[in-house]
């Protein structure tokens, strides 16, 4: 008789789950898919520090780095697109092109060597090029996952730890992207960063394109039949809902509002306290609690369910941002920051792995894209509209944007989960 499966079997099954994909993709791998993904989330740091420094206010870097954030929200999901119909490799390797001559653009326009930074629409036209040319490597490590195990329904397990991890990555990069803007701007200058990125994107996106795992990116039809004595565990769920899929895009666009509003206000918040050029030193501690946070969702039981995760996420959210208007010290803010931490990881793991377990196999690389261009499109809204509010009252009247934003993803993880019952009746 086979012994029943306790929640003691989980952890080794995650571990198990772990090394597989180390051995499916081999250990380079992971440091390049990591790598891979800091043009992305240095893009909006980078321009943000860079202007701030020749700009006389807050709001023209922060216009400037939104309209970066409308061209990724545009070109992102038609990158996804491509990449279904033509394969990651030529779509990469062409943005890996245009993001490199846009970021020169960035760096020329932006200069300030004519006076103050100011609004120009040549700046406007090479920041929406930059942000719409950025490659989706997030996105594309994702599908290759997805398209490897999502066929096999015995391998599910193994999908939900390569979904773990990715969230993980996703977590390290959103914070190693926006901390070494800072660490590089503050040593050198603030046109550094964007020389880095540059140069990721042509040693690393290539390396990233060509790598063996791109093959997994191709459509997989599934290999396993469901039938009625197929556990529910193992059962994928319904397809192709649109509305569940918006749903989760829009839990995205808030995620990266919170995002984007904390790394405006972050950067105000340390010249106001006298420490200019830290404010994403500080940021990136909310990487350390949610990165393990999303890496431990791996180990979560399976009867607690992917909704629920979602708006426990949610909940634990809204409170921790208002904690965020007691600091007054650095050290206080990042102890605020880290706490703050703790529901965005299991958020952004959840949230993925739902649109995902919803979406037609062939149209996976458009929604993953989706996903990931709704939260650089958060991220540029929240540095939008934190560039204004700070401007007018500082950082404290700039948190309601922050507030704001994490309501919104509780509304949307509410809205799931109701949804998501009415059709399992």
């Amino acid at each position: 008789m086979t012994p029943v499966q306790g929640p003691t079997e989980e952890a080794p099954q995650s571990a198990t789950s772990f090394r597989r994909l180390a051995q499916d993709a081999g250990a380079l791998y992971f440091p390049i898919s990591l790598l891979a993904r800091l043009p992305m989330s240095m893009l909006g740091m980078a321009c943000l520090t860079y202007i701030v420094a020749s700009a006389e206010d807050f709001t023209t870097p922060g216009l400037v780095t939104a309209i970066g954030g409308v061209g990724a929200a545009i070109g992102t999901p038609i990158s996804g697109a491509l990449s279904d119909k033509l394969g990651q490799k030529p779509t990469l390797l062409g943005l890996c092109l245009i993001h490199v001559l846009a970021l020169i653009g960035v760096l020329y326009f932006g200069s300030g060597s004519d006076g103050p930074v100011t609004l120009t629409p040549q700046l406007m036209i090479i920041a929406l090029i930059a942000g719409a040319s950025i490659p989706p490597s997030g996105p594309m490590t994702r599908v290759r996952w997805i398209n490897r195990y999502g066929a096999d329904l015995h391998q599910l397990r193994t999908l939900e730890a390569a979904q773990s991890y990715e969230s993980t990555m996703d977590e390290l990069s959103f914070v190693l992207g926006p901390a070494s803007v800072g660490i590089l701007a503050a040593t050198f200058g603030p046109a550094v960063p964007i020389y880095v990125a540059m140069a990721l994107c042509i040693v690393i996106i290539p390396a990233f394109a060509f790598h063996h795992t791109e093959a997994y990116s191709r459509f997989k039809k599934p290999r396993t039949t469901v039938t009625e004595t197929t556990p529910a565990t193992q059962k994928p769920p319904r397809r192709g809902n649109a509305t569940l899929i918006a749903i989760t895009v829009i839990g995205m666009l808030g995620v990266g509002t919170v995002f984007g509003s904390l790394a405006t206000i972050l950067t105000y918040f340390a010249d106001y306290t006298g420490n200019p050029g830290t404010g994403g030193l500080i940021y990136a501690v909310m990487g350390i609690t949610s990165g393990l946070a999303a890496l431990s969702v791996a180990r979560w039981p399976v009867t607690f369910s992917h909704p629920a995760r979602l708006l426990t996420g949610a909940v634990t959210l809204v409170p921790l941002v208002i904690v965020l208007w007691l600091p007054e010290t650095p050290l206080s803010m990042s102890l605020a920051i880290l706490l703050l931490g703790v529901p965005i990881g299991p958020i952004l793991v959840t949230n993925f792995t739902l649109a995902s377990s919803i979406t037609p196999s062939h149209r996976m690389g458009f929604v993953m894209t989706l996903l990931s261009a709704a939260i650089t499109l958060g991220t540029s809204a929240g540095n939008s509209i934190a560039g204004r509010l700070t401007d007018a009252g500082g950082h404290h009247l700039a948190l309601v944007a922050t507030l704001g934003a994490s309501v919104l993803v509780f509304i949307c993880a509410f809205s799931y989960t109701v949804l998501n019952k009415q059709k399992q009746r």
